[in-house]
């Protein structure tokens, strides 16, 4: 079934469930839940008239409710924020304070939801197993230029006593090296956060005015650096801009120029 009749095949049957896909390495632990939606299922901001239908759906299949989920309010900073269960259904069942963005989420809670949304930019899901603590964050361009999972785990070590060399990390599905066209501007950019020897990793030039931009070895490179072990760091490898699973798709700006289409991506502690 091609991906333009699965969504008309889902928008008739509304009984069906959403579509989600897990990272294995994660989910092998037993300590934890990990998903990523596909494009079929594109309303996660509170803002989106159906994504409350979508939350009460997916928390059926996790055997939680939306007051046991928790949304980050993104505006590519580097900022996270350790949430609580009294966090429970902020930017799901209420709207998120506009006054205090944050693109990551931390906490030590079990069975408590923490969602992300992205189109094209990167998912990093965190889970110490010894502390037990997970955490979640959105990293665009601007989010990895500020090297937001450096600040992720200094916050996990201050907060929780965490250790780099217990930590998990798993790459979400992003747009890839081979898809992401950038400009002098981005190269700029990073070259202010990342060494020399690092901007050859992270940049290939494709001719005099464009380069290919590889967001997952920025991102690698960075948790190597906070120490993170290199046989701990997973990778999805989908692209969001050109992959697909099974025959579904998954949500790319680049690709459909959509303001309010994303994709979901979500860690839970059993």
């Amino acid at each position: 079934m091609q991906v333009k009749s699965i969504q008309s095949f889902l928008k008739k049957n509304k009984n069906m469930s959403v579509r989600f896909f897990s990272i294995p390495e994660l989910d092998q632990t037993g300590g934890v839940k990990t998903l990523y939606t596909s494009s079929c299922d594109i309303a996660w901001n509170f803002e989106d008239e159906k994504s409350r239908d979508n939350y009460l759906d997916l928390g059926r299949q996790l055997g939680i409710r939306p007051e046991d989920m928790v949304k980050s309010k993104q505006t590519h900073t580097d900022v996270v924020k350790i949430v609580t269960r009294e966090n429970g259904g902020d930017g799901i069942l209420r709207p998120l304070d506009e006054s205090e963005p944050y693109d990551g989420l931390i906490t030590n809670e079990k069975k408590l939801l923490l969602c992300t949304v992205e189109a094209d930019c990167v998912p990093v899901y965190f889970y110490d197993p010894v502390k037990e603590v997970i955490a979640m964050v959105h990293s665009g361009w601007k989010g990895t230029v500020k090297k937001i999972s450096e600040v992720t785990i200094q916050k996990m070590k201050s907060a929780f006593g965490c250790q780099s060399a217990d930590m998990l990390v798993a790459i979400g599905p992003h747009i890839c090296k081979d898809c992401y066209e950038v400009g002098e501007d981005l190269y700029e950019e990073f070259s202010k956060t990342f060494v020399p020897a690092e901007m050859e990793k992270i940049f290939i030039r494709k001719n005099q005015e464009k380069y290919l931009l590889n967001l997952e070895e920025a991102v690698r490179l960075t948790l190597l650096e906070c120490g993170v072990a290199a046989e701990n760091i997973f990778s999805a490898g989908v692209c969001t801009l050109h992959s697909q699973i099974e025959g579904y798709s998954f949500c790319s700006y680049r690709r459909t120029k959509s303001k309010t289409e994303r994709m979901l991506t979500a860690i839970m502690m059993k």
